[in-house]
C-alpha cells in the first residue's frame, strides 16, 4: 500500500521524538529499531504512554499507519461494562467496513468521512487494498494506566532481574520484556494457564526448571522466574542466531521461529513475508512490543511524569532443611503474615491453609532486617516434618451426602466443606472429586477461618436445628444445607446436615439424611473438580496394571512423572507413537508399583485442582452462554485459542457428551461467558 509521507511523518512524532535520543539506538544494539517495524514500534508507544484502558484505537492490522478512529470505551469489568463497549466497537467496525467496501466496489468517496477513510490509503490506493483492509479491521485497547502501573511495580525487582540476566550473558534490556508480559503484575494468570511476571506455562517452566504443583508454583515468584526466562531466552538465540528473533520465540515458540528462519532467513523479511496458521498479530508485533515497552519504561518521565517506584526489595533466602507448616514457621520467625505471604509468592493457597506444607528445600525468603534472618538461620528441629501432608481424594457417587463421606472418612462436615473451600450452600454432584482433610488439619482450618460456632453462611439464612430452634439457641450446633445434585432433569433435593461447632474430633452425630434422587448439576465454581480422576485396577494373565481415562489438559508426560516413570516407557506400554498426541477419553494403560495408585490419583486430583482453582482465582462466570454452531474445518484447539479464548478443561465440562475428537459441522457447542477480576 502507498502512504503519504505527511501521515507517516505524524504517525512516527511522538514515538520517534524520543526514539532519536535514545542511547540505546548505538550500533552495538542487540535490538535493532528496522525501517520495517519502526510504524509498529511508534503505534505501541502511543498504545503504553498514551491512551489509557478508557480509549481504544481502531486500526488495520496489517498496516498500524492506518488509524481509522480512537474510541472512548468504558474499558472496566462491572457488570454489562463489558458488553457496552463491544456492541460501541462493532458499531464503529461496521461502519467503516461499509465505507471500505464502497471503496473497493470503485465508488468514489461521497463525503468527508469516506475522503478521510480513503486517504489514510494513499493516492495510489487500489480496489484490492481497500478490499483486503476489510478483513483486517482491529480494535487495540489502550493501557497506559495498566502499563504506569507495571513501572511502579517493577521497582521491586528491576534491578535484580537485570543482573541475572548479565549472570546468564544475555543482554540486561530483556528485563523489561515483563511489561509486555505482565505489566510486571505477579499475580498475572491467562485463561490459558500461563502465570507470573514472565507468563510460563506449566510445561515451559518445568522446561526451564521452575516448580510447578499443589504446593509451589514458582512461576510466580519473579526471581525463580527469571531464572527460567532467561533460560529460555539464551536457549532461543542460541538457535535462532539474533535477538529479535530470539524475542519473537518467546511468544511464538523457538520452533515455529526455526522453521520461519529457514523459509525466510532474517528477521525483517520474516517480518514483512511469513504467513501460518500460527503466526498471526500477535507474534508479528511481539518485537515491535518489547521495542516501545523498553523506550516507555526507560523514558516513562516523558510519558507519565514523576512516579512513586517502589524500591528493590530487601530481603534474604534461606534454604527450608525439611518439611514445615507455613504457620509454625511464620510463629518462629516472628514476621508478619502477609509480608511473608508477599516475600513468597510461589506459595500456593493450599500452603497458606495448611493443606500443604512448605517442601523441603525451598527458599526462603525472610526481610533482611530484623531478627528473621537469625531465626531463619536456625530454625528448630520441632517445627520440620519428614514428609509432604498427602492428599486422599473421594469422587462422589449417586446416594451420597456430605455426612455420609464425612462419617466414612472420620472426619466432621465442618472439616469436609471447609477442606474443600465450601460452605453449607454447596451442591455435591456425583462425579466431583472432594479432598479429604487429613486429622491434623483441623485445627489449621478453624484458624485459618477464625474462631466461629459455625461456618459462613449468606445473609438472610438462618439455619435450624430439627425443633426449630436457631443455631444461638441451639448450642451453636446447626443445620448446614448440603445439597446433592444427581441426574440431569430431576428435581434438586435440599438436605439437612448436622454441622457441630468448631474445633471437634469426631464426626457429628446426626441422623443420616436422606439420599438425594437426582438434580441438575450447578454451574461450575472454583470448588468443583469434576471427571473421573480413579484408576480402573485390572488384572489379566497373572499381570496386574492400571487403567485411566485422559482428561482435558492431560498429557503422556503428567502421567510419567505422577508414576515416576519414562513417558517413552508409558509410550512402549500403550504401542503408541513417538509424539502421538492423546485424545479426551483414550483408555491409557500405567503400570502400578505398591502405592502407586493412591499417589497418582491425589497429584492428578491435585493437577485438577489446581487448574480449576488458579482460573477462578483470575477469572469468574458471567451469567448465561451463548451456543457456537461448528464449522468446517474447526478444531476444539482452534476454537479454544481463537474463537472462545477459552480453555479446553472449561469447554468439555459444558459439553460432556460432546466427542471432541470428531466435531462435526453443525454441531451446537455451549460457551460459557467469563470476564477477568481485577
Amino acid at each position: 500500500m502507498a502512504y503519504p509521507r505527511l501521515l507517516l511523518a505524524v504517525a512516527l512524532f511522538f514515538c520517534v521524538a524520543v526514539v532519536s535520543v535514545s542511547p540505546v539506538r548505538a550500533a552495538q544494539d542487540p535490538f535493532p529499531l528496522y525501517d520495517c517495524v519502526t510504524p509498529n514500534v511508534s503505534f505501541w508507544c502511543d498504545i503504553y504512554g498514551k491512551y489509557p484502558s478508557t480509549q481504544g484505537v481502531l486500526h488495520d492490522k496489517r498496516d498500524l499507519r492506518v488509524i481509522y478512529e480512537v474510541l472512548d470505551v468504558e474499558g472496566v469489568f462491572e457488570a454489562g461494562a463489558k458488553e457496552r463497549d463491544r456492541q460501541r466497537i462493532e458499531r464503529a467496525k461496521e461502519r467503516y467496513l461499509d465505507i471500505l467496501k464502497s471503496l473497493a466496489a470503485g465508488v468514489p468517496p461521497q463525503n468527508r468521512e469516506e475522503k478521510r477513510v480513503a486517504g489514510l490509503f494513499g493516492p495510489r490506493a487500489t480496489a484490492e487494498d481497500f478490499r483486503l483492509a476489510q478483513d483486517n479491521i482491529r480494535f487495540q485497547s489502550g493501557q497506559k494506566d495498566n502499563f504506569e502501573k507495571g513501572l511502579i511495580r517493577s521497582g521491586a525487582y528491576l534491578a535484580e532481574i537485570k543482573q541475572i540476566m548479565a549472570s546468564y550473558g544475555v543482554p540486561e534490556d530483556l528485563a523489561y520484556l515483563p511489561h509486555v508480559e505482565s505489566s510486571f503484575n505477579y499475580k498475572a494468570y491467562s485463561k490459558f494457564g500461563a502465570a507470573g511476571i514472565w507468563q510460563f506455562t506449566e510445561s515451559s517452566g518445568k522446561q526451564f526448571n521452575l516448580d510447578v504443583d499443589y504446593a509451589i508454583d514458582e512461576r510466580r515468584d519473579p526471581i525463580k522466574a527469571t531464572h527460567a526466562a532467561a533460560r529460555m531466552l539464551r536457549h532461543n538465540y542460541e538457535l535462532l542466531g539474533t535477538w529479535p528473533l530470539a524475542v519473537t520465540a518467546y511468544n511464538h515458540g523457538v520452533n515455529g521461529m526455526m522453521r520461519a528462519k529457514a523459509a525466510k532467513g532474517d528477521y525483517e523479511r520474516i517480518f514483512q513475508e511469513h504467513e501460518s496458521e500460527l503466526f498471526k498479530f500477535a507474534s508479528r508485533n511481539f518485537y515491535s512490543e518489547f521495542l516501545a515497552a523498553r523506550e516507555v519504561a526507560k523514558n516513562y518521565r516523558t510519558y507519565f511524569g514523576q512516579l512513586p517506584i517502589e524500591p528493590p526489595v530487601n530481603s534474604k533466602t534461606v534454604t527450608l532443611p525439611n518439611y514445615a507448616l507455613m504457620n509454625d514457621l511464620v510463629k518462629h520467625l516472628k514476621v508478619d503474615l502477609e509480608t511473608f505471604k508477599a516475600l513468597n509468592p510461589a506459595l500456593r493457597e493450599p500452603v497458606h491453609l495448611g493443606q500443604k506444607l512448605i517442601p523441603k528445600g525451598y527458599e526462603v525468603r525472610v526481610p533482611q532486617q530484623g531478627k528473621a534472618v537469625r531465626l531463619a538461620d536456625n530454625i528448630p528441629s520441632e517445627i520440620l516434618k519428614e514428609d509432604q501432608a498427602q492428599t486422599n481424594m473421594y469422587q462422589v457417587r449417586q446416594g451420597d451426602t456430605a455426612y455420609s463421606i464425612a462419617l466414612t472418612h472420620g472426619i466432621t462436615v465442618t472439616d469436609l466443606l471447609r477442606g474443600n473451600g465450601l460452605d453449607e450452600q454447596a451442591v455435591i454432584c456425583p462425579g466431583q472429586n472432594l479432598r479429604i482433610p487429613s486429622l491434623g488439619e483441623r485445627g489449621t482450618l478453624a484458624a485459618v477461618v477464625g474462631k466461629k460456632t459455625e461456618p459462613p453462611r449468606p445473609a438472610g439464612l438462618i439455619p435450624v436445628v430439627p425443633g426449630g430452634k436457631t443455631a444461638a439457641q441451639s448450642g451453636g450446633e446447626v443445620v448446614s444445607l448440603v445439597k446433592l445434585a444427581g441426574a440431569p432433569g430431576s428435581a434438586q433435593v435440599v438436605q439437612p446436615v448436622k454441622v457441630a461447632s468448631l474445633p471437634e474430633a469426631t464426626p457429628a452425630k446426626a441422623p443420616e439424611p436422606a439420599k438425594a434422587k437426582g438434580a441438575q448439576c450447578p454451574s461450575l465454581t472454583p470448588a468443583k473438580v469434576l471427571g473421573n480422576l480413579g484408576i480402573e485396577v485390572v488384572k489379566k494373565q497373572g499381570k496386574t496394571y492400571g487403567v485411566v481415562r485422559v482428561e482435558a489438559e492431560e498429557t503422556l508426560g503428567h502421567y510419567a512423572r505422577w508414576l515416576g516413570v519414562r513417558a517413552w516407557d508409558l509410550r512402549h506400554f500403550n504401542n503408541l507413537r513417538y509424539e502421538q498426541a492423546l485424545a479426551v477419553n483414550q483408555q491409557i494403560k500405567i503400570p502400578l508399583a505398591k502405592g502407586s495408585k493412591e499417589k497418582f490419583e491425589a497429584q492428578r486430583y491435585e493437577f485438577h485442582k489446581e487448574m480449576v482453582e488458579d482460573f477462578f482465582a483470575a477469572y469468574r462466570l458471567m451469567e448465561g452462554t451463548r451456543t457456537y454452531r461448528v464449522k468446517q474445518g474447526d478444531t476444539i484447539w482452534s476454537l479454544c485459542q481463537s474463537e472462545f479464548e477459552l480453555p479446553f478443561w472449561l469447554i468439555k465440562k459444558y459439553n460432556e457428551s460432546v466427542d471432541f475428537t470428531q466435531l462435526k459441522p453443525g454441531l451446537h457447542l455451549v460457551v460459557p461467558r467469563v470476564e477477568s477480576i481485577r
